[in-house]
C-alpha cells in the first residue's frame, strides 16, 4: 500500500469515527481497506480461480 493510498483510507475512517471507536477498530477497518485492495490487483493480474477450481482444489484439501 503506498503512503498515499494509507492516507486516503485513514481520512476515510477518521471520518466515520465515532466517540466509542477504539484504535482496534480503525486497525481492522484498514486492514479490511487493504485486503480488499489486495484482491482487486489480484483479480487484474489474473490470479483468481473459478468456482469449479476451488472446488477441485476443496475436495484434495478434505482428503
Amino acid at each position: 500500500m503506498t503512503a498515499v493510498t494509507l492516507k486516503k483510507y485513514l481520512i476515510q475512517i477518521a471520518d466515520k469515527l465515532t466517540p466509542e471507536s477504539t484504535l482496534e477498530d480503525v486497525y481492522e477497518q484498514l486492514s479490511l481497506l487493504s485486503d480488499i485492495d489486495e484482491s482487486e490487483k489480484q483479480e487484474k493480474s489474473g490470479e483468481i480461480l473459478t468456482q469449479a477450481e476451488v472446488q477441485q482444489k476443496s475436495r484434495n484439501w478434505l482428503r
